[in-house]
């Protein structure tokens, strides 16, 4: 059997411990094999591991875990080493004179500069306005650990410059150079001019045009012997769901499709894993002491829980932005919701249905899927036919808002009632439907989009289409006038006792028969509810709020083409005084 082993993790500061500078044939590959996305950024990521078959295994350290999570999967336990090594890089030939421009003219090029330029901070600002969004690939600012300075990075295409010439001013022959430094151009136009004396180093058709040093985390693992996995949670991939359902006189079509976006890394033929849930993830955000770009300040003001001042800054992959070291909240992360919620339902009613294997998290597995940094993939995850039914749903609105303390908030003849329509059905999949918007159709036009909560397979749930203006809500309430009303002596408050009678009424002028459901809700206790011929109670509930519950009644029953519903009701309230 397999071990889960955690790594010993010690941290130097050079490569001068094991000697000679690491050659990059020496790094292992550790491929992306296995990817576990969550929908607030989270990612559980596996990686394969083919040791070298002698001497030690060498690992890029460039991977940011959270604390807590990074484990292996291996024969026996390993030890590793996490380390800082500096790599001197020069590729500049000591024979070829050709400027930088000569020798990049024409290709993409990353380039490092010095911002100390004449009305560079004017030029970038420009550049990153919303009225040259696409100009520029890259301008972020870099600070080098080492000399204390703030460089730029850009990216684009270094433009060619033409041989230096002679010009003819005023009769007068005076020489032409070329500019001397570089000129990089953007994908949709404008330019920026870099001195060469501002150069920090240029990157481009494979070369690095200036000796500068380059510092990478590396992991020097012992005792790998077999091949072995490593597994770690992270940030930097999330994907977002989405259904369409097709109606058609009774039957349904139901789909479901998925976006991925990765700004983690490149991956290949990696096997992907889509999670649906809301997990707790106590270390989310915080990175661990493999990362050796956290100091031990930094590391310890996390675990406390504070924002970290000292600790580096990092790439916020969701807005672009870098941000201060410091821990977020997993219960911000909305990122499903249960069934949806009445008074009657609890956080737990969603666990207790038993119907297909209910399940609190879900792992959708939709095969091996190959993605770049920066890319977004769309697929498909599932499609099934349904039945479904149509109702109204009429959420009587509150005449009398009374607070817990008694006292009337608000009092109108003439509140606001909506009758809207509702699809009823079955999760039909053989994995639990989580919170998504949902596109509906009917008969093949577009009819709305409306979100769609957690269901279970199997579970029943309903889904809000649109107002229902083709049925007629109407509410009607009036209090009885009592020369010596009854009194409630609380908490040194006096409060009177009112007795409401109301009538609610729902006029059907559709052209067909349509199933409804009202929802009486008042503040105070009903003392009675009216039902006619065809009319059916079949939810009451009453919750505590202050000197009055919230009490509600549900009635369902069908109104006829051009047929008005009425329900009477009474009902209780103290109020104070």
């Amino acid at each position: 059997m397999r071990n889960l082993s955690l790594f010993f993790v010690t941290s130097l500061l050079s490569a001068a411990v094991f000697g000679e500078a690491i050659n990059a044939s020496e790094i292992t590959k550790a491929p992306i094999a296995g990817l576990s996305i969550f929908k607030n950024g989270t990612v559980l990521v596996e990686r394969s591991v083919e040791p070298p078959s002698e001497g030690p295994c060498y690992l890029s350290g460039d991977i940011k875990p959270y604390h807590g999570t990074f484990w292996t999967l291996s024969d026996k336990s390993l030890k590793m080493t996490a380390f800082q090594e500096t790599v001197i890089s020069n590729s500049t030939s000591s024979v070829d004179t050709r400027s930088f421009a000569e020798r990049h003219g024409g290709f993409e090029a990353v380039v490092w500069f010095v911002s100390e330029i004449t009305n560079l901070k004017e030029e970038l600002d420009f550049m990153q306005k919303e009225g040259a969004a696409g100009r520029v690939l890259t301008v972020q600012p870099v600070t080098d650990e080492k000399t204390v300075k703030t460089f730029y990075k850009v990216e684009g295409v270094v433009e060619k410059m033409p041989k230096a010439s002679s010009i003819v001013k005023n009769g007068i022959m005076l020489p032409n150079p070329v500019f001397d430094g570089v000129v990089v151009k953007f994908p949709v136009g404008g330019a920026v001019r870099i001195p060469t004396a501002n150069l920090k180093a240029v990157s481009a058709a494979g070369e690095n045009q200036i000796e500068t040093s380059v510092t990478r985390n590396l992991w020097k693992v012992e005792g790998a012997e077999k091949p072995f996995k490593i597994e770690y949670a992270t940030q930097g991939m999330t994907w977002a769901p989405y259904y369409r359902m097709e109606l058609n006189e009774g039957k349904a079509k139901l789909t479901m499709a998925a976006d991925i976006k990765n700004e983690m890394e490149d991956f290949s033929e990696a096997e992907v894993s889509l999670v649906s849930g809301f997990p707790k993830i106590d270390m989310e955000g915080k990175d661990s002491l493999l990362n050796l770009r956290i100091s031990l300040n930094g590391f310890l003001g996390v675990l406390d829980g504070g924002t970290v001042y000292n600790a580096p800054a990092r790439r916020d992959y969701r807005s672009n932005n870098f941000y201060s070291q410091a821990p977020m909240m997993m219960a911000k992360a909305d990122m499903d919701s249960a069934a949806g919620m009445e008074e009657s339902a609890t956080l737990g009613a969603v666990a207790q249905v038993e119907e297909k294997g209910a399940v609190n998290m879900h792992f959708q597995k939709i095969g091996k899927q190959s993605l770049k940094k920066g890319e977004t993939l769309r697929t498909d995850i599932a499609s099934a036919e349904l039945e479904y039914a149509s109702k109204v749903s009429w959420n009587v609105s509150a005449m009398r808002n009374i607070d817990q303390n008694g006292y009337m908030r608000n009092l109108t003849t003439n509140a606001a009632q909506t009758v809207w329509d509702i699809l009823v059905f079955k999760n039909p999949f053989s994995f639990p439907m989580t919170t998504a918007p949902m596109e509906v159709l009917l008969d093949g036009t577009f009819y709305c989009q409306t979100p769609q909560n957690w269901l279970n397979p199997g579970q029943e749930g309903k889904t809000t289409l649109t107002k229902a203006l083709s049925l007629e809500p109407k509410l009607e309430e009036s209090e009885r006038e009592e020369e010596t009303p009854k009194t409630l002596q609380l908490d040194h408050s006096t409060y009177r006792q009112v007795t409401v009678d109301g009538k609610a009424t729902l006029k059907n002028h559709r052209k067909e028969k349509v199933s409804a459901e009202i929802i009486l809700r008042v503040s105070g206790v009903f003392e009675k509810v009216e039902l006619g011929e065809g009319q059916k109670e079949t939810k009451s509930l009453s919750i505590p709020y202050g000197v009055n519950p919230i009490s509600s009644k549900t009635v369902e029953t069908e109104i006829e083409p051009g047929a008005t519903l009425e329900i009477n009701y009474t009902y209780t309230s103290y109020i104070r005084y």
